[in-house]
């Protein structure tokens, strides 16, 4: 169980349903850290705004996307994340 609860879609104050409507749209989910963060709608914008410029390789310029998802996945799976 989380400290701070994750924010449903039913819950969200408009502010954060539109963050989570872009979420959707960029990721086809919303990532809980985001939904934790939306509690506190000027966070979550930060966070999303630095989650979309470290995956996308236009922005880098260095690592394309694939690599860095699996950098991703590989650092979760070391840290024991469940998902």
């Amino acid at each position: 169980m989380s400290l701070v609860p994750i924010l449903s879609d039913e819950d969200a104050s408009p502010e954060a349903r539109i963050l989570f409507k872009h979420a959707k749209n960029m990721y086809g989910r919303v990532a809980n850290a985001v939904r934790v963060a939306a509690h506190t709608p000027k966070i979550a914008q930060v966070l999303f705004g630095f989650i979309v410029a470290s995956q996308r390789q236009e922005i880098t310029g260095n690592l394309s996307s694939r690599i860095k998802t699996l950098v991703t996945l590989k650092t979760s799976m070391i840290n024991g994340c469940t998902y």
